[in-house]
């Protein structure tokens, strides 16, 4: 867990009382680093965050103030740009450590994907995308694709992705810059949350190259299912919502005043009833507790909506939905909601890249 650079980050920074946050799929590894650092570290209190982690715009900066301490150790992502100016504000200062996978499925896992590939009609260009964890093995991936004669197709990102082919929940940059060039995509990584992502934003055929059960798969029936679902929830909040609730989040990064105002603004141009709602922590329990609304718009993360629609009672909408029903895009215009988008609330940002 790269003990040695957090040692020299909190040696040179003078760091007194030191936050450790863990991507939740890490926390398990919390004790064992705490117990070497206090094994190396005299005079410096080290505490760990136990809330929920989901990507570089959760960074712990609240909690950091809360507890007095003066510097975190953020594990599991790439920062955004903005993290380490913000950080600077607040006399915080913070250290990102990337975590990589080491799995031993990986070339079981290709072997599959390169069979899902060859049933495929018509695919000579391949895009190929990972998750941060995996962006190691994309050499592999690409060599293997190679001399199967496939011509491979790594894009570049925005600034918040910090290596080609790198892909986030609510960013596919990388993959949009690729896309007129390929007829399908291989995403590598676990689950489904990224690949998922992938199939939205591009409306490309993405297979999902997973290393750590070694297994491969079309997404394309989950992509399908996703989308329905979405335009369904759309058209039944043009058709029966009259009262809405806009969610505004609190964590770093998800704090978007901006676009749940423009929401807001425009939903009440069509006769809504609106009004603002302030959570930390967004969940199914959260809204219930608010019997009174017919739909939410969610302006925290843009994929809250996206994953977990199964989970609520009535639609929650994204940001990008809440102005088709305000009349402001089309439906068929639809498209998966990325954080440019959940930040501008803008028509124009909504139509980049298509």
């Amino acid at each position: 867990m790269r003990i040695g650079d957090v040692l020299d980050f909190v040696r040179k920074r003078g760091v007194k009382k030191l936050l450790l946050q863990f991507a939740d799929g890490l926390k398990q590894h919390s004790f064992s680093v705490v117990e070497e650092l206090n094994e190396e570290l005299q005079g410096v209190e080290v505490l760990v965050s136990g809330s929920s982690c989901y990507g570089a715009c959760d960074v712990a900066f609240e909690e950091a103030l809360r507890c007095g301490a003066d510097g975190i150790v953020h594990y599991g992502h790439t920062p955004f740009p903005e993290a380490l100016t913000y950080a600077n504000e607040l006399g915080i200062d913070v250290l990102f450590i990337e975590a990589f996978s080491n799995t031993e499925l990986l070339s079981r896992a290709i072997d599959k994907a390169l069979d899902i590939l060859c049933s495929m009609n018509d695919v000579a260009n391949v895009g190929i995308t990972a998750s941060l964890q995996e962006v190691p093995h994309l050499a592999l991936l690409r060599q293997r694709l190679e001399r199967e004669g496939y011509r491979v197709h790594v894009g570049l990102g925005s600034n918040r992705v910090k290596y080609a082919g790198q892909v986030l929940g609510c960013d596919y940059t990388s993959a949009l810059s690729v896309r007129d060039r390929v007829e399908a995509f291989i995403h590598l990584g676990g689950g489904l949350f990224h690949a998922l992502g992938l199939g939205l934003a591009t409306r490309r055929p993405v297979v999902l190259c997973d290393p750590y059960r070694g297994e491969a798969r079309e997404v394309e029936h989950e992509v399908r299912k996703v989308k329905a679902a979405r335009l369904h929830y759309v058209v039944k909040s043009m058709e029966e919502a009259r009262r809405y609730c806009v969610v505004v989040g609190c964590k770093w990064r998800q704090r978007h005043l901006h676009s749940a105002m423009r929401v807001k603004r425009r939903l009440e141009e069509r006769g809504k009833s609106v009004y603002l709602l302030t959570l930390y922590e967004v969940s199914p329990q959260a809204l219930e507790n608010f019997p009174e609304p017919d739909a939410f718009v969610i302006t925290a993360c843009p994929r809250i909506p996206i994953d977990d629609y199964a989970n609520y009672r009535r639609p929650v909408l994204t940001v990008l939905e809440a102005l088709i029903v305000a009349g402001e895009l089309k439906l068929e215009e639809w498209s998966l909601c990325d954080w440019k988008f959940n930040e501008k609330a803008a028509r124009d940002v909504a139509l980049e890249g298509r």
